[in-house]
């Protein structure tokens, strides 16, 4: 596969959006409380957008396994494991490692235990965004007999699966009004239910873009957009009121800003169609991001701690204070190195690259 023959369709561009998304969110909130009042507001009005992400990958992860699912099972699972399992367990293996080396190097003295280092591996907690992965291998294993049910029994299913996220969500989030923590965000972000919808969602919409073709390249019903808007308000509202703003999770698995990701999906699409159509510079910029999301998402966990790192080297006060301007300077660079890297092991060895992206 050459980059430079590929045209870039709306899930492409979708994905590579997704992943900008990731890793924004990742550095505009480093040590956020330092952050001057206007830094501080804009981070907080666009944090909002930054749920979309998961829902986006659980659902173009959906919408891409259904053909082949359907074709041969046997080869889904055993694809599944190959392309996303092996590059999981070698990059988790790579941050245990990590973590052992660094705590002994301050001599910290602690030693994670073979139960600690097996949760690692089957929670997808060697590093925290890699609880995606472990919720996705869950579905993935599912898929064969999801694929296999009627629509209207799936559509069905989905009624059950969004009352049952927010049920999830608001058990998580609700509570955190008030001081108390049912449900903790290690949990929390690892509960199937908490995504399953969006899994479904992904499904759902292969069998109506098989049956009346890809909707959002026609103007969408005005509708997704008053809700979009209307539920990202609430979103904003949601948030502000709430006393711990910034804890981990908060701002992804809210029960509205859940709600607003099933609005704003349609939305995505129809802007990736447009950006395919009337900007291709733009959508090649995208998609090829979305070709190489999974290599970029496992490994950005490595390059934001090396840009965290050599700043507090370089300059100590980094480690308690920071700014808007300096952490969107911070995706920038992590977003070009983390391509860099993973487009560079792609033109060198296709093999390597199979293996660990």
């Amino acid at each position: 596969m050459n980059d430079k023959t590929l045209n870039y369709g709306e899930f492409d561009i979708l994905r590579g959006f997704g992943i900008w998304i990731v890793l924004l969110a990742h550095n505009i909130f480093y040590q956020i409380s330092s952050f001057n009042s206007p830094g501080f507001e804009l981070a907080f009005t666009f944090m909002r957008f930054f749920g979309v992400a998961m829902p986006i990958f659980f659902f173009v992860a959906a919408y891409s396994s259904v053909r082949v699912s359907l074709r041969n099972p046997y080869y889904f699972l055993t694809s599944r494991f190959k392309f996303v399992g092996i590059p999981y367990l070698i990059w988790s293996t790579f941050y245990i490692l990590m973590q052992y080396l660094l705590r002994n190097s301050v001599n910290l003295g602690i030693k994670p235990s073979f139960l600690d280092i097996l949760g690692y591996y089957i929670l997808g907690s060697s590093i925290s965004e890699y609880y995606f992965i472990f919720v996705l291998m869950i579905f993935y294993i599912v898929t064969p007999l999801l694929v296999r049910i009627d629509l209207e029994v799936l559509q069905k299913l989905s009624i059950v699966s969004f009352v049952l996220m927010m049920i999830s969500s608001s058990v998580y989030y609700i509570p955190n009004y008030f001081g108390k923590h049912l449900m903790s965000t290690f949990w929390a972000c690892r509960d199937p239910f908490m995504w399953f919808f969006f899994y479904l969602l992904g499904i759902q919409m292969f069998y109506i873009v098989k049956d009346k073709g890809p909707f959002w390249r026609k103007p969408l019903d005005k509708k997704y957009i008053f809700l979009s808007i209307i539920f990202y308000g609430l979103s904003l509202l949601e948030f502000y009121f709430m006393p711990d703003k910034y804890a981990d999770g908060l701002s992804i698995m809210s029960p509205i800003v859940l709600t607003f990701s099933i609005f704003f999906i349609p939305l995505l699409l129809r802007f990736s169609y447009l950006i395919s159509n009337e900007l291709p510079y733009l959508a090649k910029i995208f998609g090829k991001f979305g070709r190489h999301t999974l290599g970029i998402y496992l490994a950005n966990g490595f390059v934001e701690g090396l840009i965290l790192g050599l700043g507090m080297i370089f300059y100590p006060p980094f480690k308690n204070t920071s700014s808007l301007g300096i952490n969107l300077l911070m995706f920038v660079v992590a977003l070009l190195i983390s391509y860099i890297m993973v487009t560079a092991v792609w033109k060198i060895n296709k093999r390597i690259y199979a293996l660990i992206f």
